[in-house]
């Protein structure tokens, strides 16, 4: 993330980046909210604006990777700390950014991940030369992480069960992990007692 903004003309001195899997949040060194904060609230709400712009203008240019990608964006998820509420510049929070949040929330698209890099680390097949100051996406050390939204069709997985009381060829489009524990506990007429989810009663006969 760090090598996105700065080829972007982003000051990364001005800002600190915590990734995780998929996600990146991007904080600036805001006076008065930060210690020894360095940002004033002027050029805070234009640094705001130029990360926000250069993460979701981010792309995966190369055509062997990037398949999968709307446009070639890295990023399906951008969102920006409100900058106006009663609680003040820098702590506003919404239905999408939560008070640990970043300025900047992103997420990739599925497929990419942070934090994987080798050491050292290793051009992907028809990308330049890896450069440890240049370079934004490498070979990684390894594949697939938590973090990704869990709605999105190609983050389900398949679950299949079998017994007596489950209907033959019974299909439902989505369930939730929660859900087992109570389907069997129905199955098995054991009284549920603060159990999370739902019986699946669609499936059962």
């Amino acid at each position: 993330m760090a090598n996105i903004l700065k080829n972007a003309g982003i000051d990364t001195t001005k800002v600190a980046i915590r990734t995780s899997g998929p996600a990146a949040n991007i904080y600036v060194n805001l006076q008065q909210r930060e210690q020894g904060g360095t940002v004033d609230p002027a050029t805070y709400k234009a640094l705001v604006t130029e990360i926000t712009e250069a993460v979701r203008n981010a792309v995966d240019p190369n055509p062997k990777f990037n398949g999968s990608l709307e446009d070639g964006r890295l990023f399906t998820v951008v969102e920006t700390r409100p900058l106006q509420c009663e609680a003040g510049l820098g702590e506003c929070t919404s239905k999408t950014i939560g008070q640990d949040f970043g300025d900047v929330f992103a997420l990739m698209a599925p497929g990419y991940n942070f934090d994987g890099i080798q050491s050292p680390g290793v051009a992907r097949l028809g990308d330049a030369p890896f450069n440890a100051a240049t370079t934004t996406l490498s070979m990684p050390n390894f594949y697939g992480a938590h973090g990704h939204d869990p709605k999105l069709p190609v983050m389900s997985a398949t679950f299949i069960a079998a017994d007596p009381q489950i209907r033959n060829n019974a299909t439902i489009r989505r369930m939730h992990n929660l859900d087992v524990a109570p389907t069997i506990m129905q199955i098995l007429g054991v009284r549920p007692h603060q159990v999370d989810g739902e019986v699946l009663r669609e499936v059962l006969r």
